[in-house]
């Protein structure tokens, strides 16, 4: 097998783990009622711990604020924002909600004029915002999504692009696995005090077969959807090109909503599906674009 076909198989591995993981996230909230703010510590803390052995990074080096406004706004944020969505709506609109960070990437960096806006940014802005509609208000302009899981939806989205693009000049200086490490472990120690309060007053469902169920979902979100995630994602990043990892990436909407069919029953409407794939469609375009700062260095950083 080809290298580069082995980077591919990694990154959509890594991808769709989180989209099947967002799904495992539903069970828990939706289902067990575990709190999003515990989860979020759980799985950054514990992913913090097994990278900081494993990789042993070096301190940051001064100044300090913008690594931590990283971790808290960028990591945990993301994180928080994309949890909260799925419980307030469901895995798989909480998922493409979340894609949005990168048409949000792409104009803002028609803004600041570090892109030159063409009439392929134009069609990927007017892909993004049809499918948003799609998604949450179909055909027929009736609310499909609660106003709740839009919000946090789209700040997941917000926090997403932040993330991105804070980290965008760490990747390059240090690389991806620096800039997880510490990430993941600034806002997971951040979230700590919250997740503890959160999980002293959470109630574990009766019967050892409840608990058993809610330890391993737990598990599964921190190794699959975290742990491995990152690790075959970025391990694929070392020899793929930006279409190539548009392309992979967008698996994870794609897994999540079969997942959500095949273990919760969830189906979404016709129109949903429809702005969803849109936003795919999106996505790919974002990561296709044809300039020199298209690099593996700008899209080494990750969603979910």
């Amino acid at each position: 097998m080809r290298l580069t076909h082995r980077s591919l198989i990694q990154t959509f591995l890594g991808a769709s783990f989180w989209g099947v993981s967002g799904t495992a996230a539903q069970a828990l909230f939706q289902v067990y009622n575990f709190p999003v703010v515990s989860l979020v510590t759980i799985r950054m803390l514990l992913s913090a711990v097994a990278l900081m052995i494993i990789i042993r990074p070096h301190l940051p080096s001064r100044p300090f604020l913008p690594m931590i406004l990283l971790g808290i706004f960028g990591y945990a944020g993301s994180s928080l924002a994309y949890l909260e969505a799925i419980q307030y709506s469901n895995a798989a609109t909480a998922t493409l909600l979340q894609f949005l960070f990168l048409p949000m990437v792409a104009g803002y960096e028609a803004l600041t004029g570090s892109l030159r806006w063409t009439r392929r940014w134009t069609l990927t802005l007017l892909l993004a915002i049809f499918g948003t509609l799609l998604l949450i208000v179909g055909t027929d302009f009736q609310i499909l999504v609660t106003p709740v899981g839009l919000l946090f939806g789209l700040l997941a989205a917000v926090a997403g692009a932040y993330y991105n693009l804070g980290s965008r000049n760490y990747v390059r200086t240090y690389g991806p696995w620096w800039t997880t490490s510490w990430g993941f472990a600034i806002g997971g120690l951040v979230s700590l005090p919250f997740g503890l309060v959160s999980l002293r007053d959470y109630v574990l469902p009766s019967g050892i077969g409840g608990v058993s169920e809610v330890v391993f979902l737990v598990g599964f979100v921190t190794v699959f959807g975290t742990l491995l995630a990152f690790s075959l994602y970025i391990s694929g990043l070392e020899r793929l090109a930006a279409t190539e990892v548009g392309i992979a990436s967008s698996s994870e909407p794609i897994l999540s909503a079969v997942a959500s069919y095949i273990f919760l029953g969830l189906v979404l409407t016709f129109t949903q599906y429809l702005g969803g794939a849109l936003i795919i469609l999106a996505v790919i375009l974002v990561a296709t674009r044809n300039d020199q700062r298209s690099t593996r260095s700008d899209t080494g950083c990750l969603s979910a």
